[in-house]
């Protein structure tokens, strides 16, 4: 456990200043937004960019595990490092996620706090929904989850694409097959959606939930909709985290075979 928590310090000690240039980012991109609108007088341009933060949540997940993986691979330290590789994928997703967590708790109060400046203040006589606290805590729940799916799934491929290197034959298109395994899982995932035995089970230990969200923006009025009504499985949501620790121990296989990266 020691190890473990040592290689998650390490992780956070690496990636704390990209963490900091991201919030100092999104914190840039609302005042640029907020001087725009103020300057055209065009009160929907502010209160949509800040959205705007919330919604790159996911890619910048993305960004945050393939620079770590990256990094690593880079350094070649995966082949001569005595730890387990669950021990070393896990310490970079669990860094990866509190960031990203940090990142879309940020973002929510920016997103909370831009939605109190007055619209008289960019614009007259527009209109402006209140937002409540408690839909944009829904929507970080949201983001968070889809953020941790994509760190998986890119740490899987991620793997992948380097195991693939030890077979001469392929090398050299590798990057395409993993683009096509990738596509594959898309598909599988959406096929196995469809199915009459998922969506049978999808109907068990149903839990009431949001079902979406929409904005709907004029020159005079901006209105942002939590659309509720919809329920969420608790057993099709646990075999898709069931699907994940799959996919997690895969990656984590293929490493201990100390592939070259």
């Amino acid at each position: 456990m020691n190890s473990f928590k040592g290689l998650v310090l390490k992780e956070w000690l690496i990636g704390k200043s990209t963490l900091l240039w991201l919030l100092v980012a999104q914190v840039g991109f609302v005042f640029i937004s907020f001087l725009v609108s103020r300057y055209w007088e065009v009160a929907g341009i502010f209160y949509m960019s800040t959205w705007v933060i919330m919604i790159l949540q996911p890619f910048i997940m993305f960004s945050l595990i393939f620079g770590c993986l990256n990094y690593e691979g880079k350094t070649q330290l995966w082949i001569y490092n005595p730890q387990s590789a669950a021990m070393l994928l896990g310490s970079k997703l669990l860094s990866c996620v509190l960031f990203q967590v940090i990142s879309i708790l940020f973002a929510c109060c920016l997103v909370f706090v831009a939605f109190r400046v007055p619209t008289s203040y960019f614009q007259q006589d527009f209109q402006l929904e209140n937002m409540e606290l408690i839909g944009l805590l829904q929507v970080c729940g949201v983001m968070t989850a889809v953020s941790i799916v994509i760190a998986v799934l890119m740490m899987f491929l991620w793997v992948v694409y380097h195991a693939l290197a030890r077979i001469q034959l392929i090398k050299n298109i590798r990057w395409l097959l993993v683009f096509l395994l990738f596509i594959g899982t898309v598909l599988l995932k959406n096929w196995v959606g469809q199915t009459m035995l998922y969506q049978k089970l999808d109907d068990i230990w149903a839990v009431p939930a949001f079902s979406g969200s929409s904005f709907s923006l004029s020159q005079s009025k901006l209105e942002f909709y939590l659309e509720g009504g919809g329920n969420i499985s608790l057993l099709t949501s646990g075999l898709d985290v069931i699907g994940l620790v799959i996919m997690f121990l895969a990656s984590c296989w293929l490493l201990d075979r100390k592939i070259e990266v």
